[in-house]
């Protein structure tokens, strides 16, 4: 009887241990602390940084089984090895990986493929940036822009988070960049965005005329500014 007591107890211990480490490993610091780790691993052997992320990222739960030339397009076009882990942690919290992912990485047009991924985290950039959540906001627009850089709905928010945190110049050449987007788009032009509709990047009540004209407000904003910093 005493000996299943102690087994009973130790059991119950294993399983309280083992619910507290899985919690650990869940939270976005002990993810990235375990992928900076699977990076040095992959980089001691003598691989290249591409390389080394390319890897990290196929042989991750979930992102294994998609195309490996969509992985190579998400690393080349985010370039830094932070980026790409910011991203990875990003797209798992979302749950993006699992359904979001798989349909738009069977896409034969990479472009495409990666607008539509930038699509996604422009509308949860732009969602965060009306709660007024900026610091989040350009978190995730910033990983969004290169993935679509000729895409308004990458640069415009993004633009509009530096503006309202009063980083002018640096706001500045992403508005001149998404308005002669939107132009263009206009004109029946834009690229992959011209099959993505700005509800679907920003949100359903999201305008396209009417955050035109918002964008075009806060650009001539920037050019008052930068007029009154050279006087």
């Amino acid at each position: 009887m005493e000996s299943f007591v102690y087994l009973f107890i130790g059991l119950f211990a294993a399983i309280t241990i083992y619910r507290m480490l899985s919690r650990r490993a869940a939270t976005p610091k002990a993810r990235v602390m375990a992928m900076l780790r699977r990076y040095g691993a992959f980089a001691r052997t003598g691989l290249s940084e591409a390389e080394c992320l390319f890897r990290l990222m196929a042989t991750r739960s979930g992102w294994k089984n998609l195309p490996h030339s969509f992985l190579r397009e998400l690393v080349a076009r985010l370039i830094s090895k932070e980026d790409v882990m910011r991203f990875i942690s990003l797209a798992e919290d979302c749950g993006h990986v699992k359904d979001r992912f798989p349909a738009i990485a069977r896409k034969t047009d990479l472009n495409e493929a990666m607008a539509e991924v930038a699509c996604l985290l422009a509308g949860f950039g732009y969602q965060l940036h009306k709660e007024g959540r900026l610091k989040e906001a350009e978190f995730v627009q910033r990983l969004a822009l290169p993935l679509c850089l000729d895409c308004y709905f990458t640069n415009l928010p993004l633009a509009a988070t530096y503006f309202d945190t009063g980083r002018y110049s640096e706001a500045r050449p992403l508005f001149e960049r998404g308005l002669k987007q939107l132009e263009k788009l206009a004109d029946g032009g834009g690229g992959n965005a011209r099959t993505l509709p700005t509800a679907a990047c920003l949100g359903p009540d999201a305008d396209a005329m009417q955050l035109k004209a918002a964008y075009r407000g806060k650009y001539e904003a920037c050019l008052r500014a930068a007029g009154s910093n050279r006087q």
